[in-house]
């Protein structure tokens, strides 16, 4: 069972989003990987897998023994497809707050992770604030003609698009747009994170997600929107017990109408190729490149027939 999985309704908000977006980055890490790198699949060798380095994060990190609610860091093992190893270091600030320190820890990090592992490493902080101003994206060092400048990724969630995030086919855009949704609803009426938690619970189960990535999302959504022990919380909680069940039903119908529908173009494609023997000289190769369908599948056809007209005899 996932961390995410195991959180009590109760446990404070930055303690529990901490946890979270752990949670979630594990549980999804290919997915995270191909939203927020476009050409990941063509770069990472995703059947090789991933690691989570938490001790040797632990190692490099400043008062790694203390809890930090307000950010999150993991650094990752990914293998390329040409077979070199790379680090990916990601940082979320859960918290919406000005850090002016963040750029230079960001750095500390680099510096640490290079120094003690040899390993080539990219890093990517996603910030959760709701400052529009506030997207530090390097680190500055100059002193008496020695200088250094310290480019990492940035990901900042509330300059996002909704109706792209809606689109977008990949599961972690259903995280981001919690993030962004709720951000939007802070300060807001309990009625209104009630609806907006809703409105992102049906758009989850109108996707074509597994299953499995569809029951983590749904704890992340209910986690992060953070109820508490409140009459809303099990009001939300039967609302996606009954919108589950009515997805499930509805998943039974349209399986039973792709059945259906796969009979039918079967039965056309039989009839089509029955027309093609009958009626024309073309060659069995040439009737399985016209009617798109297996060689095998036209000498079947082909047999059968010539079975019924010796019958008929």
């Amino acid at each position: 069972m996932k961390i995410n999985q195991l959180l009590a309704a109760t446990e404070p908000t930055l303690q529990k989003r901490d946890i979270l977006w752990k949670g979630i980055i594990e549980d999804l890490f290919v997915d995270f990987l191909r939203f927020f790198f476009a050409n990941a699949d063509s770069v990472f060798d995703m059947e090789r897998g991933f690691e989570f380095l938490d001790k040797e994060l632990h190692e490099i990190t400043p008062d790694s023994h203390i809890r930090h609610p307000r950010f999150v860091d993991k650094l990752v093992k990914t293998w390329y497809k040409d077979g070199t190893e790379k680090w990916l270091l990601v940082h979320i600030e859960v918290q919406g707050y000005i850090d002016t320190s963040f750029p230079a820890r960001m750095f500390t990090y680099f510096y640490r992770i290079c120094d003690k592992f040899h390993h080539e490493i990219t890093s990517l902080a996603i910030f959760t604030d709701n400052d529009d101003k506030y997207q530090p994206d390097r680190y500055e060092y100059d002193c008496f003609g020695t200088s250094l400048i310290f480019r990492f990724n940035t990901y900042k969630v509330k300059a996002q698009d909704v109706t792209l995030l809606e689109q977008s086919e990949n599961p972690f855009a259903i995280v981001i747009l919690t993030v962004l949704t709720l951000l939007q609803q802070k300060g807001g009426r309990r009625e209104q994170l009630f609806d907006s938690a809703i409105s992102l619970v049906r758009r989850l189960l109108e996707k074509k997600f597994s299953k499995d990535k569809i029951g983590r999302l749904l704890q992340f959504i209910k986690r992060y929107a953070d109820f508490g022990d409140s009459a809303d919380f099990h009001k939300f909680e039967k609302e996606v017990e009954s919108l589950t069940i009515k997805r499930e039903r509805m998943g039974i119908y349209e399986e039973i109408l792709q059945y259906e529908t796969s009979i039918a173009e079967t039965r056309g494609k039989i009839k089509g190729i029955e027309i093609l023997l009958r009626e024309t000289d073309f060659d069995i190769p040439k009737i399985a490149r016209l009617m798109e369908v297996d060689i095998d599948f036209v000498v079947e056809i082909k047999n059968n027939l010539s079975a019924d007209s010796n019958a008929s005899l």
